[in-house]
């Protein structure tokens, strides 16, 4: 029998590190798929992971350049936003499944195109608006 662990978290951006070492503290697959509306902080909780895991590396928003990697203790946390990516051929192109299978700490914003390349082996993170400055995280 599977049991799954939902976590549910409301947070503002002064409590956004404690968020990321919770869940951290929580990851037990490599590759967590990360959905919410644009602007929901997506790229700013991947920036307070990064810190979390020692990294004094500065996170950009990978949107343009579609994935970013940096150095953390263990090895590299590789961050991919696919927002801009319409079809499975564009995920070949960028070597998705060489990044997933490398047992690097994966974070994919707009996962859904990929959906068929990570489903089972992911943990799923949903961020949603309360206000202006308070944020619901969903993960499982």
């Amino acid at each position: 029998m599977i049991y799954f662990c939902t976590m549910v978290l409301e947070y503002t951006l002064e409590e956004i590190d404690r968020v990321a070492e919770q869940l951290i503290d929580s990851f037990t697959h490599s590759i967590v798929a990360m959905s919410g509306q644009m602007g929901s902080g997506k790229t700013t909780l991947v920036q307070a992971i990064v810190s979390q895991l020692g990294s004094d590396e500065t996170v950009s928003s990978p949107t343009f350049g579609l994935v970013h990697e940096y150095n953390i203790p263990n090895g590299k946390l590789i961050h991919m936003d696919l927002y801009r990516l319409e079809q499975q051929s564009e995920l070949e192109q960028l070597g998705f499944d060489d990044y997933i299978s490398t047992g690097n700490l994966c974070l994919i914003e707009w996962p859904e195109l990929a959906a068929k390349h990570i489903q089972g082996g992911c943990h799923h993170l949903n961020i949603e608006w309360v206000n202006d400055h308070k944020r619901k995280l969903n993960f499982k």
